[in-house]
C-alpha cells in the first residue's frame, strides 16, 4: 500500500515538472512577442513561434539603429517582413531615393511609384538626411512637391536635391524648425530664389548650388542669414554676375567657384577667407 501511494506521488510531481516547464516555455514566447522577425501577416502559428524561439530578445531602440544601419533596400524589405521594423521605416533617419539606390540588385518597377511609396509610408519624423536625385526625370515632376512637403520637416540636416532645372525650390520648406537643424544644403538643376524675409539658418555649414539659377543679390540674402557657413561651393550658377560675401561670415573658411561664367567680381568683406585679389 505504501509502495502505490509513492509511486502515485512520484507520478503526480514528474506532472507538475513537465506543466512548469511548458508554462516557462509559453512565457518565453510571449515576451519575444514583440520581435521584429515576427512576419507581417503570417497565419503559420508553429512558423512564427519556432523563429521567435530562435532570435534573441533585444529592446526596440536595437532593432531600429540596426534598421537605420541597412542599405535602403534592405531595410524596406525587412519592413515588409517586420512589423517592429515596418515601424521603425516610418521613422528612418536615412532616405536616398535615386535611379542607383531603387534599381540596385535587379529590382524593376516604376522609378516614380518607388519614391512615392516609400515617401507615403514614411511619417517624416526621425529623418536625417534626404538624398532625392531625380535628374530631370519629367515623369516625377507632378509630384516633387507633395514629396519634399513629406520629407523636408524639422530636424532635417542633410538635404541634397538634384530636380529640374524648369523647377522652383519652394523656399517656404525652410521652415522655422527646419531652418534650425539643417546642417548641410545641396541643391542642383532648379530655380532658388531666396529673399531677406527668409529667416536665419542658425545651423547651416555647408552650402552647394550646382546649375542653380539664382542671382547675386539672392544669394546675398542667403549668405548673410547664414551666419555659421564654413564652405561655400558654387558651380554653373549662370545668373551671379556680382558675388558678395558678407562680413557676418565670420565661420567661412572654403570658398569654391566654377563655371560661373558670367560672374564678373567677388566682393570680399569676410576676414575668414585668405584675400580675393
Amino acid at each position: 500500500m505504501s509502495m502505490g501511494l509513492l509511486a502515485l506521488q512520484r507520478e503526480q510531481q514528474r506532472r507538475r515538472r513537465q506543466i512548469l516547464a511548458q508554462d516557462d516555455s509559453i512565457a518565453t514566447v510571449n515576451k519575444r512577442k514583440d520581435s521584429p522577425f515576427q512576419r507581417v501577416g503570417d497565419d503559420d502559428s508553429q512558423h512564427v513561434e519556432t523563429l521567435r524561439c530562435s532570435i534573441p530578445y533585444l529592446p526596440e531602440d536595437i532593432w531600429r539603429h540596426i534598421h537605420s544601419l541597412m542599405p535602403l533596400c534592405d531595410a524596406a524589405r525587412a519592413a515588409c517582413l517586420s512589423r517592429a521594423f515596418l515601424h521603425s521605416w516610418r521613422c528612418h533617419p536615412n532616405l536616398t531615393l535615386d535611379w542607383n539606390t531603387l534599381y540596385s540588385k535587379g529590382c524593376g518597377g516604376n522609378f516614380s511609384c518607388k519614391i512615392d511609396s516609400i515617401l507615403r509610408n514614411h511619417s517624416g519624423i526621425g529623418l536625417k538626411t534626404l538624398k532625392l536625385r531625380l535628374h530631370d526625370d519629367c515623369r516625377t515632376f507632378p509630384y516633387v512637391d507633395s514629396w519634399l512637403q513629406v520629407a523636408v520637416t524639422p530636424g532635417i540636416e542633410e538635404l541634397t536635391l538634384a530636380l529640374y532645372k524648369k523647377y522652383n525650390f519652394p523656399c517656404s520648406l525652410l521652415s522655422d524648425g527646419v531652418r534650425n537643424s539643417i546642417r548641410y544644403l545641396r541643391l542642383s538643376s532648379c530655380a532658388f530664389r531666396p529673399t531677406v524675409d527668409l529667416g536665419p539658418l542658425r545651423c547651416l555649414t555647408s552650402l552647394c548650388l550646382d546649375s542653380v539659377r539664382v542671382t547675386g543679390d539672392e544669394l546675398e540674402c542667403l549668405l548673410s542669414n547664414s551666419l555659421a557657413l564654413e564652405q561655400l561651393d558654387l558651380r554653373s550658377c549662370k545668373e551671379i554676375i556680382v558675388l558678395k560675401i558678407p562680413c557676418m561670415l565670420l565661420q567661412l573658411s572654403s570658398l569654391s567657384v566654377m563655371t560661373c561664367w558670367r560672374l564678373q567680381v567677388i566682393e570680399q568683406s569676410s576676414k575668414s577667407l585668405p584675400y580675393l585679389p
